[in-house]
């Protein structure tokens, strides 16, 4: 077959031909005159219509060489017959047939008949490259008439109220579909000057092009229907009109928030692509061998058709894993599209096969293929490389109980990342503003600039153990410098995304606890509750490998999670739950403070988070009473701030909080004591207790001595809701958030959130705020602005005084539509973080409020949330710094 290449562009080395290519190139072929298609080339072959829609918009001389439709043409040697592609008029396929085989381009291309293009046409061909915009099933257009039938009705409704219709469509192809469907109707288009300029080119080479429509010109709008690019939505020509109602015309409107997005009063799926069904069709009439996608979902694409049994790769460098993937897995029985001359380091690479694989589960939307994908590579693991492995696709280069930490932050990996690439800390900063993902940065930036050497799993183990040793940031990059260097792109990525610790690819230690259970043919509960027991997944893993999960069990000093409770909002809803499940339960109040895991034993004292991280440095008079216990012992239990018999606020306990290096979460200090409330008993004498029910570990509990500093949390009896509402009363009058009712059979369940424990705490009033700040996300919302800084309102001055910050209550969609706005609104633009035109309110609500100098108004609030986007007020509206002082400690 013939040789593919893609780099900004697609390379057929053979015959030194690029296809559509970004930049400049001695020979190109442009398929269409969309401005991402074109570039000064010295020399390119295009039809008739894109040759003269692009002398139209890129100036400069080049020799064209012209080629009619269907007539079959030699060009420096090659044979080649342009096809209409049906996406704009004059746009182009390319037939190419060599002695290697024959390959059919697509170009950007719609089989739908068009208003203003020639209809598309088809070839059968060896191979296929095609665009995939809306290469995922959701994606099906309706009827095109059905679409241009909304549209014009749109119209009309807008002219009878005496309103100017606007029409948002890209200048070129969009807007000539719109106004040819306008005129089929009865309605005057008037056009923007970049639109009416691409239509006047449409008329010298189509006689029958319709006339009708006129060149906008300010204060001659009424009764016309207006007709512009989507740049100028904002624009002083569109918002000056005082009565329009507006709509863009994009295939994107399938999507929902479109409307928000674009900041229309409607949205009508017109696209001058192919949709779903039309991507399949079309592979269906060229019957290729061999299909090579881009643009768009190309990866799920490519997905979707070899899993109907049809050879397909993506083809672009943010889709390079399936090329990896091919070369990894079916080296054996399938040519590789890049041919390298002598031995190919990647494909002897364990770590490269771990990256390929971590991006082909990035790709895959269905749980199930994630653990299929994952179990099937476990089971290609030895005993070594097997935890490894398991512990990385947590995103972690140690297990979870390990103390260690890399120390190795953002400024060592950007040193590291500007010594490899030679590039300048300007292009690397470009880069992370499109990314927000250091991984995809480092893909990006190291792409053709290292020499790729094998690197298996333990050699990946052992270099984060240096790294970890190594003392000092000029050490640390001078390590990873060395390492990178000798990596492909895709596995610096995923280097990168292990030393920040987020790899990125949806996937939950909970999949990787259910792949290690299909890979070696045990009960997922009991790769959970090994886990949880371990705190060390790769542990785990190597454990169900040899059937030997029953060896897990509880030990001194290994840190486990915490058990976790249900919420429910009211006491009625809560004692239904209660009632429900048949069990007594009782209540505890919900303390105020951080939840911990108290190990002491033999004279030794360690405090683990709720999120395994030893803090044991940072709470000294804790760590001195626990030495006086006279047994070995694990509690569970809540760090509060307490001081002369008198519990204190959390936000007196955050004076005692203060990063001071990765392994220290908190920075004492004894201006605010703290005691440790005990409210479990995990662990007694070398005894673990975690399947003994509550009932039984309380009474244990209440058996034991404790010394000063160290207290035994109450209890409450729980009949009903009176019982709960009451119980909730007491714990707010003693400054706790609400209550945990327990259900006295309950077991001890590490990590889990189950129904056995409910916590019940009531929100206080909610406050309407606006958001001046908006910052990228992490994980899968690191694409997107999901994390909001927002404001109240100064009573005198009516400044806007920042409150607080919150990132969750809202949903994905709405989450995509703040960013779109937000990205619209920027004022300042500071990289991830972007100060915005306070223009969006939201009610937030929270557990209490208290004075803080963290912020402009004095005032900060304790876990806040997003309940609602008040699309009914403006920041006018928004509330006043005397009602936020009015809340404090209102509780």
């Amino acid at each position: 077959m013939i040789d593919v290449k893609y780099h900004r562009g697609i390379h057929l080395p053979a015959t030194d031909l690029w296809l559509d290519p970004w930049d400049a190139k001695p020979l190109a072929f442009v398929s269409h005159a969309h401005s991402d298609h074109i570039a000064k080339h010295a020399e390119i072959i295009a039809s008739a219509g894109t040759a003269r829609l692009m002398q139209a918009r890129l100036s400069g001389e080049r020799v064209e060489n012209v080629l009619d439709f269907r007539m079959p043409t030699v060009v420096r040697g090659m044979r080649m017959t342009l096809l209409p592609a049906g996406h704009i008029f004059g746009s182009a396929q390319l037939f190419l047939e060599t002695d290697a085989g024959s390959l059919l381009y697509s170009g950007d291309f719609k089989l739908r008949p068009s208003l203003s293009a020639e209809k598309a046409e088809t070839c059968h061909a060896e191979t296929l490259i095609m665009e995939t915009t809306y290469g995922l099933p959701k994606y099906r257009m309706p009827p095109t008439e059905q679409t241009l039938a909304h549209m014009v009705e749109f119209c009309r409704d807008a002219l009878e109220e005496n309103a100017v219709p606007v029409l948002l469509g890209y200048s070129l192809g969009k807007s000539q579909e719109i106004l040819c469907a306008l005129l089929r109707a009865g309605l005057t288009p008037m056009l923007h000057s970049s639109v009416f300029r691409m239509t006047e080119i449409y008329r010298q080479l189509q006689p029958d092009f319709p006339a009708g429509y006129v060149r906008y010109a300010a204060g001659e709008v009424s009764g016309k229907v207006l007709v512009c690019p989507p740049s100028t939505n904002r624009s002083l020509m569109v918002t000056k009109i005082k009565k329009r109602r507006t709509a863009v015309l994009t295939g994107w409107a399938l999507d929902p928030g479109a409307m928000f997005r674009h900041q229309v009063d409607a949205a009508f799926p017109l696209t001058d692509h192919a949709d779903y069904p039309d991507l399949l069709r079309y592979v269906e009439l060229v019957q290729p061998a061999r299909v090579l996608t881009l643009h768009g979902f190309a990866a799920a694409f490519a997905r979707d058709l070899r899993e109907r049994g049809i050879e397909a790769w993506a083809l672009s460098e943010e889709n390079q894993m399936e090329l990896s993937l091919r070369a990894v897995t079916q080296a054996s029985s399938t040519p590789s599209l890049e041919k390298p001359a002598g031995p190919n380091p990647v494909l002897a690479s364990q770590f490269h096969a771990f990256a390929t694989l971590c991006d082909q589960i990035a790709a895959t939307p269905s749980k199930f293929k994630k653990i299929e994908s994952l179990s099937a590579y476990f089971r290609t693991l030895d005993a070594w490389q097997l935890p490894i492995a398991a512990t990385f696709l947590t995103g972690r280069a140690f297990a979870q109980a390990d103390p260690r930490t890399l120390q190795t932050g953002w400024a060592v990996i950007k040193r590291a990342l500007l010594a490899v690439s030679k590039t300048s800390e300007a292009q690397l900063r470009e880069i992370s503003r499109m990314h927000a993902d250091a991984g995809k940065v480092a893909f990006e930036i190291l792409l053709d600039r290292t020499a790729p050497a094998p690197f298996s799993l333990v050699e990946s183990r052992a270099f984060f153990d240096n790294l970890e040793r190594a003392g000092g940031p000029l050490a640390k990059t001078e390590l990873l410098q060395k390492r990178l260097a000798a990596l492909t792109p895709i596995e610096a990525s995923y280097v990168v995304r292990i030393v920040t610790g987020d790899l990125r690819i949806g996937l939950k230690e909970g999949l990787v606890e259910e792949a290690i259970a299909v890979a070696f043919a045990t009960s997922a509960d009991e790769v959970r509750e090994a886990n949880m027991l371990l705190g060390d997944i790769g542990e785990t893993a190597r454990l169900a490998s040899h059937r030997e999960l029953d060896r897990a069990t509880l030990r001194i000093f290994r840190p486990i999670k915490v058990m976790l409770a249900s919420p429910e909002p009211s006491a009625q809803a809560a004692w239904c739950r209660i009632a429900e499940s048949g069990s007594p339960h009782w209540a505890e109040d919900k303390f105020d403070g951080i939840r911990a895991h108290l190990h002491v034993g033999g004279g030794r004292v360690e405090i683990f988070t709720r999120d395994l991280k030893r803090v044991t440095g940072q709470f000294a008079e804790v760590v001195r009473a626990a030495r006086a216990f006279p047994h070995e012992a694990i509690f569970d239990g809540e760090i509060l701030a307490f001081e002369s018999g008198k519990k204190l606020t959390f936000f007196d306990l955050q004076k005692r909080l203060g990063r001071k290096t990765d392994d220290d979460l908190f920075l004492g200090s004894s201006d605010i004591p703290v005691i440790f409330k005990a409210f479990d008993l995990l662990h007694l004498d070398g005894i673990s207790l975690l399947k003994q029910p509550l009932r039984e570990r309380r009474k244990t509990l209440k058996s034991l001595t404790f010394p000063a500093g160290l207290e035994l949390a109450p209890i409450h009896e729980i009949r009903g809701v009176a019982d709960i509402d009451a119980a909730f009363t007491g714990a707010r009058q003693r400054g706790n958030e609400g209550l945990m009712l327990k259900d006295l059979a309950s077991i001890y369940a590490p990590g889990r959130r189950g129904l056995a424990w409910i916590k019940f705490k009531k929100e206080l009033a909610t406050l309407d705020v606006v958001v001046v700040g908006a910052e990228m996300g992490h994980g899968k919302r690191s694409h997107v602005l999901s994390d909001y800084t927002f404001a109240v309102r100064d009573d005198e001055t009516d400044a806007l005084l920042t409150i607080g910050k919150a990132y969750s209550g809202l949903t994905d969609v709405e989450i995509e539509e703040l960013t779109e706005h937000f990205k619209s609104t920027t004022l300042v633009d500071r990289g991830r973080y972007r100060e915005v035109r306070p223009e969006i309110v939201l009610e937030i609500a929270f557990n209490s409020i208290q004075p803080s100098a963290r912020h402009a108004s004095g005032f900060a609030l304790r876990f806040p949330r997003i309940k609602a986007i008040r699309r009914d007020k403006t920041p006018a509206d928004i509330d006043k710094l005397s009602y936020a002082r009015s809340l404090v400690n209102s509780a």
